[in-house]
């Protein structure tokens, strides 16, 4: 079965289908064997903690995504600390740097990054990192840091040199359904080079729906299709990617 590594199934995009239990319900029917359920601020890592508990089946992981990088608080660390304490909390993340927006506030940012990452340290938990447009200033606060509980790269958009470089450091590279894309060339040959005990898929949901599904709704179910076109990539059958991927997800998260 399949694990969708990063999805935010609480986004009000799915508030006129129910929500998230239709899609939670559905996941013995989707091949769906676990879906991790990500935070991006204080508020949504609190309701994916309670997703969490309520589903045996759902991981959460907390954190403040870059564009939320001002409420990265003293006070709002304690907080996601304390949720933390779940033991369904599998990272924190996801964090990081976006840069695509003008006049984003960098120092802010990496100010976030670094003060996640050290939450991270302190709680013995890995890290699920948002880059876009930053990989520069991102290679400048990995390379004097480790990553002793292994990190991600989610939704990765880098070459192929940026994913060997990470997976030096340890870091697990996520495809979402940009690979699928006609124009992610680039893309698909970041994924030829990384090695399979580091790849993990995801589905980004409700947003980065694959072709052939492109313009609408995503969900975790859709992950197959990014499975499906890795496999191509690879040379090797889908079912065996859905394995290897799934067997990634649980090592990187601690999932039993």
């Amino acid at each position: 079965m399949l694990i969708d590594s990063h999805a935010h199934i609480y986004d009000e995009e799915y508030n006129d289908e129910g929500g998230a239990q239709p899609i939670i319900a559905a996941m013995d029917k989707d091949n769906l064997e676990y879906i991790v359920c990500v935070g991006c601020d204080v508020p949504t890592s609190r309701t994916c903690v309670e997703l969490a508990q309520a589903n045996p089946r759902i991981y959460a992981t907390v954190g403040v995504h870059p564009y939320d990088a001002h409420t990265v608080t003293p006070q709002n660390i304690d907080i996601l600390c304390g949720l933390a304490d779940c033991e369904k909390v599998v990272a924190v993340g996801e964090i990081g740097l976006d840069f695509h927006r003008p006049n984003s506030d960098r120092q802010t940012q990496i100010k976030a990054m670094i003060a996640q990452y050290e939450l991270a340290r302190d709680l013995n938990l890995p890290t699920v990192y948002h880059i876009r447009d930053g990989f520069g200033e991102f290679y400048e606060f990995a390379k004097t840091r480790d990553f002793p509980r292994g990190a991600v790269l989610h939704c990765f958009s880098g070459s192929a040199e940026i994913a060997e470089y990470y997976v030096k450091k340890g870091f697990y590279i996520s495809f979402s359904g940009t690979l699928t894309y006609a124009n992610a060339v680039n893309l698909r040959r970041a994924a030829e080079v990384v090695p399979m005990d580091r790849l993990l898929v995801e589905t980004d949901s409700p947003y980065l729906t694959p072709d052939p599904l492109r313009g609408r709704r995503n969900y975790p179910k859709n992950v197959a299709l990014v499975a499906k076109r890795l496999a191509e990539i690879k040379g090797i059958s889908a079912e065996r990617m859905e394995n290897t991927t799934a067997e990634n997800a649980k090592r990187v998260f601690g999932i039993e």
